[in-house]
C-alpha cells in the first residue's frame, strides 16, 4: 500500500472517487471552496493506493491561523476493502508525512441524520477511532435556520456594545465570566486543562480565527450596566454560524439566552445570511431549548472525538 499527498493537477480526480455522479460533483464544488478559502490545501489531502489504483482517500481541514488544531474532514475506504486496516495506516501515515507539532490537536466529528439513522459507514468509522483511542469529548444536537416570514423582535432589556466600543480585554473577561459552570463539555474541559484565564484568551483567539466582523461580536448588558452575556455570530466553511454565547452565571435563569440569540440572528441576517447553523451539547438543555424556541430546527446529532497527535503517533510506533 502506497499513501501518498496530491497535487493541485489531481483535485479533479481526488473528488471523483465515488460511484456517484452527483456526489462527486458536489464534493468537487465543496473542495474547490475549501482550497480557494485556505482551510483545506493540496497538502492536507491524502491518497491510499494499490498497483496505482486508489483505494482510500483522506482529507485535513483547519483555520489558517492556528498551528495546534487539525480536523479530519473526511476519510473515505470503500467497506469492501479492509477498512479498518486501510484507514487506519492512511490516518498514520498521512500525519507522519504532515509533520505537525506534537502537541496537537486531531479532530474527527460524525453527523448522524436526524431522527437518528446510523449507516455502517459511521458504525466502522466510530470503531477506527476507538482504536486509535479518542476520546469521544461531547454529543451535540446541530441547528439550522432557513428563514423565510420568520419575525424577530429586538430584545427590549438588554444594551449591545459592539467589540468596536469595547476593548479585546474586556471581551475576553466576558468570556470568562460566562465560561464559569458552564454545561458545555468542552468548555469545562478545556477550563480545567488551562485553567479559567488562559481558556479565555485561547477561546478569543479561536474565534478571531473565523471570518467576522468586529461589529458583530457584542457584549450584553442591563439598563443599569451589569453584563449580562455576549453573543459571536462568524462564518465558517462559508456558512454563517452562531459561534459563541453564553450568559454569566448570575443572570441565568431570566431568558436572556434567548435575548442573545435573537441579537446574533439578527445581525447575520442583516449581513444577509440566508441560512444559520449552530451547535448545542446535548447536556445545555437551556441552550438547546432556546434554539427550537428560535425557530432552528434539529437536523443532526454530531459525535465529536479528539485526541493529541503525539499519543496517535505513539500508539501506532508501539505496535510495530
Amino acid at each position: 500500500m502506497f499513501i501518498r499527498p496530491i497535487c493541485e493537477e489531481e483535485l479533479n480526480v481526488f473528488a471523483a472517487f465515488s460511484n456517484n455522479p452527483q456526489t462527486n460533483e458536489r464534493f468537487l464544488v465543496y473542495l474547490t471552496q475549501m482550497w480557494n478559502e485556505g482551510y483545506i490545501r493540496p497538502e492536507f489531502c491524502f491518497v491510499a493506493e494499490e498497483a496505482g489504483v486508489i483505494i482510500g482517500r483522506i482529507a485535513y481541514w483547519k483555520l489558517p491561523s492556528l498551528n495546534n488544531f487539525l480536523e479530519i474532514d473526511f476519510l473515505e475506504i470503500p467497506l469492501s476493502v479492509n477498512y479498518l486496516e486501510v484507514s487506519a495506516e492512511l490516518l498514520v501515515r498521512s500525519l507522519e508525512m504532515l509533520n505537525l507539532p506534537v502537541h496537537t490537536i486531531i479532530q474527527h466529528t460524525l453527523d448522524i441524520p436526524y431522527p437518528i439513522s446510523t449507516s455502517s459507514n459511521s458504525r466502522v468509522r466510530i470503531e477506527l477511532l476507538e482504536q486509535f483511542r479518542f476520546s469521544l469529548i461531547r454529543e451535540t444536537c446541530r441547528f439550522e435556520l432557513q428563514p423565510t416570514m420568520l419575525e424577530i423582535m429586538p430584545s427590549k432589556r438588554l444594551l449591545f456594545r459592539a467589540l468596536d466600543d469595547v476593548s479585546e480585554d474586556t471581551f475576553i473577561d466576558a468570556i470568562l465570566c460566562v465560561s464559569s459552570d458552564s454545561l458545555d463539555r468542552i468548555i469545562k474541559q478545556e477550563m480545567e486543562e488551562l485553567g479559567a484565564f488562559e481558556y479565555a484568551n485561547e477561546c478569543f483567539k479561536r474565534m478571531k480565527a473565523f471570518k467576522y466582523k468586529s461589529t458583530w461580536w457584542q457584549l450584553a448588558y442591563t439598563s443599569d450596566g451589569v453584563l449580562v452575556g455576549l453573543v459571536m455570530p462568524a462564518e465558517n466553511d462559508g456558512r454563517a454560524i452562531i459561534g459563541y454565547l453564553g450568559v454569566v452565571p448570575e443572570q441565568r435563569g431570566h431568558g436572556y439566552a434567548n435575548e442573545l440569540l435573537t441579537q446574533g440572528t439578527q445581525t447575520l441576517l442583516s449581513d444577509g445570511a440566508t441560512r444559520i447553523r449552530s451547535d448545542a451539547d446535548v447536556n445545555n438543555i437551556p441552550m438547546v431549548a432556546a434554539f427550537r424556541r428560535a425557530g432552528y430546527n434539529q437536523f443532526a446529532l454530531r459525535k465529536e472525538y479528539r485526541r493529541r497527535l503525539s499519543l496517535i503517533l505513539c500508539q501506532q510506533l508501539s505496535s510495530k
